[in-house]
């Protein structure tokens, strides 16, 4: 080896997620590492990636993870609750991990995929089927109220 480091190519956003919507367009699974912290504490900026799957239009649940389009911004974020819109149409409401307050909504048109597993920097692989994912993703839900509190800790200890 040369010990040369590797180099970094810059994709812009819209570039890169054209190319990862045309992937689970196709029915391929896509992973990448994240970026941003709206998904800390489940999801680390820079460190664990995340795999997806195509949404294939089935209701989905709260506490699910996904990938949709929100203001012509791709976001990945938990689902916080599900209604239905006066055309009898799922929306879902959703809120990062990181976030205390502020939401999205997204319609079934809107969203591409669906979080499969978190893959950490070692390897270790985390399931969104998981009885353990299921369980901490539904006490995350709960925390809201003292979120902040609890983020800020984790913040100081987990980065």
């Amino acid at each position: 080896m040369s010990g040369k480091m590797p180099q970094t190519i810059v994709i812009p956003n819209d570039v890169f997620f054209a190319s990862v919507c045309e992937s689970l367009a196709e029915g391929r699974p896509v992973t990448f590492t994240v970026k941003g912290y709206s998904m800390f504490p489940f999801m680390r900026n820079e460190k664990d990636r995340v795999c997806l799957e195509r949404y294939d239009g089935r209701m989905l649940a709260v506490g699910e993870v996904i990938l949709f389009i929100y203001h012509g911004k791709h976001i990945l974020h938990r689902i916080y609750s599900a209604e239905m819109s006066p055309d009898g149409r799922p929306l879902y409401r959703t809120m990062g991990d990181g976030n205390v307050r502020g939401v999205e909504y997204a319609r079934p048109e809107d969203i591409s995929g669906v979080m499969l597993k978190r893959i950490t920097p070692a390897g270790n692989e985390w399931y969104c089927n998981s009885a353990s994912w299921k369980i901490a993703s539904s006490l995350w839900l709960r925390l809201l109220p003292v979120r902040r509190l609890l983020l800020a800790v984790l913040r100081r200890i987990r980065r």
